[in-house]
């Protein structure tokens, strides 16, 4: 018999709900749909109805009359787990909601249900959840010398074990080493490298395994587990220059104390009044102490401050000293104060917890006076000891995680994932909550053939139709519009994202209407550093600035290269030291990328920085390429039959199984309406399997040190023109010898 188990609102506890004998309870299992290759689709239920028995309103309380005491193990806002078998066969495991009660003759009779699957449900579950909604706290760490190094072999503790590296992104230093006024980038020990200019980038699988564990589900997949996706990283970066460690540490540090007005000063003292807000300073991090006797500043990290003494004097009998710690480091002798009026600026190196205050001391009682304040810092005649200033974070603070990733949804970042590699989600039958995520081409290639030609019902209509009418006129990939200078540019000189894929067929008559699948994600294009070769992604406006409020981007992890020569970076210490080893994060699989290697694009396109070749493997070829022509091809057919199917068949089909009816292979798309109550004859949608369908007579496979494309693992098939260019390469005709297939020459960037 059918039976339908819920779950309470704790899922501490499981109920059986009573059903109507043999009332139908129509299943659709689905995993994906053809006409709309952007969505993931699930299985689910069409409504039925449940009776209102003492069994069940004891389950779902007397719903039917808000006035009635609720039940303790349901609520209509809360989705409820449910299992649905058949005399212990599974059939469907996942969700119920109420959509309707119904009364009869005054009395409460039907409960209304709709039963969705597993997918389905994940999605309802993340609803508006952002990225930094998660629970983050574990990937916290503190920014030195030490762990930074380590993120980029991967030797330290989680989460510097490779689950966060850092890497280099300009985000409004705007360096150049061909411009005096610009910053010059790290080449030299006067121009090194603060730690924070590096930026924590977050292993896409550490960010996919704690949303789907967050919305309560479990998953496997082996292509999260393979090595190529471990180099998949989202960049924490939301607009900030440096790493952030609180709400406010990205604010400038602009605090100090004013200087008593008309002060004599007895000896060995300087007399201070507290901080006030109001005259437009703030120190959100309280590192600013107003202890009556030792006004000071403590640094929170290793930084640079700026601070500035103003002192209007009426007597000038003194001294004074400005104090890191027990250390004099800027001091004032009496001889030297021969003016009345004293404006200085002072910049100075400090590490984490050096603190800096000012001492001042009169030579004889009452002939070091210090003149009113008028409006306080910089109005009028004030005295005043000013912090102006604090660098970026050197080292030493504690980097939260959850404060820089972009403002993105987890919703927006699975379904981006999805549009990526083309994965498919598809529930666990014999484990509830528990997915199945691979790319739809691994997916399908691993299922069980079955012969249902003898489940056919050929007294129904067997209709075999063309895959023309669903296909649309143009399908494009893409990712979101990039704003920074450089995606900028392209935008408004091809009027298309950087990276884009389009197909358009221009034989179908039939064919109508345009699909985009677009990302939530926006190009991560590299660029040199001005006048240098080291090749990054410059997160910058068309005026140097920082992009405000960045899109999300994913990149590619390539290791550490040499090919940069020598960069300085800051230690702890403040003090700079040398590496040869610079981290790589690119669009690309490999920092000198050739034909075999990886492309974060869906499209081909001609590179700012040199590349041996641009891959063959974009994003498009390598995942969607085979779906598509298996799509559009002439020969492609959809079938629709109507098939006996028992629960066993139910229970035991997978949308990867390979379906044999007469004399081809299908694969299903849809059963639709199957009765769970009674089984029987159901309707089913296939599309033909297509194997080995060429998308160019030659596939590029190699790269001679001479530069030339190779063809079909060969390292003498030159291949053709027409293949060549349909790849984004280059054909070269000779008047003397073989004519050849060539990388595209470096694109020029824009200048900001």
């Amino acid at each position: 018999m059918l039976t339908l188990t819920l779950w309470n609102t704790a899922e501490s506890s499981q109920y059986t709900i009573d059903l109507y004998d043999h009332a139908p309870v129509n299943l659709n299992y689905q995993f994906s749909d053809v006409t709309e290759i952007n969505k993931a689709k699930g299985s689910y239920s069409q409504t039925f109805r449940v009776p209102a028995t003492k069994s069940n309103t004891d389950f779902f309380g007397r719903i039917d009359n808000p006035t009635q005491q609720p039940s303790s193990n349901f609520s209509v806002k809360k989705k409820i787990r449910a299992s649905l078998s058949y005399s212990s066969i599974p059939l469907m495991n996942g969700y119920v909601q109420v959509k309707n009660m119904f009364v009869q003759k005054k009395d409460f009779a039907d409960i209304e249900l709709i039963f969705f699957g597993e997918t389905l449900d994940l999605v309802r579950s993340l609803q508006e959840e952002k990225i930094a909604d998660l629970d983050t706290s574990t990937l916290d760490h503190d920014l030195n010398i030490t762990n930074l190094q380590n993120s980029w072999v991967g030797s330290g503790a989680f989460p510097l074990d490779g689950t966060i590296r850092y890497g280099i992104m300009d985000k409004g230093q705007n360096w150049s080493e061909a411009d005096g006024t610009l910053t010059p980038f790290g080449t030299t020990s006067a121009t090194a490298l603060n730690q924070s200019d590096y930026t924590p980038f977050i292993s896409a699988k550490w960010l996919i395994d704690n949303i789907i564990s967050t919305a309560g589900f479990t998953y496997s997949s082996d292509f999260f587990d393979t090595a190529d996706f471990a180099k998949v990283f989202l960049p924490a970066y939301n607009g900030s220059l440096v790493p952030r460690s609180s709400d406010n540490d990205a604010e400038a540090q602009v605090c100090g104390v004013n200087i008593a007005a008309n002060v004599s000063l007895p000896v060995g003292s300087f007399v201070l009044v507290p901080f006030v807000d109001s005259f437009g300073g703030y120190d959100y991090s309280n590192n600013w102490s107003n202890v009556v006797t030792e006004h000071s500043y403590t640094a929170p990290y290793n930084c640079i401050i700026t601070c500035t003494l103003n002192l209007v004097l009426t007597q000038t009998a003194g001294n004074f000293r400005i104090v890191r710690n027990t250390t004099t480091i800027i001091g004032y002798a009496s001889t030297s104060l021969t003016s009345t009026t004293v404006n200085k600026t002072f910049t100075f190196t400090l590490e984490a917890g050096d603190f800096i205050h000012i001492i001042g001391e009169s030579t004889t009682a009452g002939n070091f006076l210090v003149a009113p304040t008028a409006s306080g810092w910089g109005g009028g005649a004030s005295s005043f000891f000013r912090v102006d200033s604090v660098t970026e974070p050197f080292s030493g603070q504690e980097v939260n995680m959850s404060l820089n990733f972009p403002d993105l949804k987890q919703i927006d970042f699975l379904t981006s994932i999805q549009k990526m590699f083309n994965l498919v989600f598809v529930p666990d039958n014999n484990k509830p909550k528990h997915l199945i995520i691979e790319p739809y081409q691994d997916y399908i290639s691993a299922g069980t053939q079955k012969d249902w030609t003898n489940k056919v019902d050929f007294n129904k209509d067997v209709v075999i139709r063309p895959t023309t009418d669903i296909q649309k006129n143009v399908y494009e990939w893409t990712n979101d519009v990039g704003q920074d200078f450089l995606n900028v540019a392209i935008q408004a000189s091809n009027d298309r994202t950087y990276g884009r894929y389009k197909v358009e067929d221009t034989n179908n008559d039939f064919a109508t209407g345009e699909l985009v699948l677009k990302t939530a994600f926006s190009p991560y294009v590299l660029s040199y550093i001005p006048s240098t070769e080291v090749a990054i992604y410059r997160c910058i406006d068309g005026g140097g600035g920082g992009v405000q409020k960045p899109k999300a981007h994913l990149t590619y992890w390539c290791g550490l290269t040499l090919l940069y020569g020598t960069t300085w970076i800051y230690n702890d210490s403040v003090v700079p030291v040398s590496t040869t080893f610079f981290p790589v994060f690119s669009n690309y699989s490999a920092t000198f990328p050739s034909v075999a290697d990886n492309d974060l694009n869906f499209g081909y396109e001609i590179a700012f920085v040199d590349v041996q070749a641009h891959p063959l493997n974009t994003l498009y070829y390598k995942y969607w390429m085979s779906y598509v022509n298996e799509l559009y091809s002439a020969d492609s057919r959809l079938l629709s039959a109507y098939i006996k199917l028992t629960r066993a068949d139910i229970q035991d089909f997978e949308f990867s199984d390979r379906i044999f009816i007469k004399d081809t292979y299908y694969r299903i798309l849809k059963i639709s309406n199957y009765d769970a109550s009674t089984g029987g004859v159901v309707k089913v949608d296939f599309i033909k399997i297509l194997s080995d369908i060429s998308d160019c007579a030659y596939t590029p496979t190699g790269q001679l040190t001479s530069g030339e494309i190779t063809f079909n693992s060969s390292a003498t098939n030159y291949g053709n023109q027409a293949c060549c260019e349909r790849y984004g390469y280059v054909w070269v005709e000779r008047k003397v010898g073989t004519s050849q297939c060539y990388p595209t020459s470096l694109a020029n960037t824009p200048t900001i």
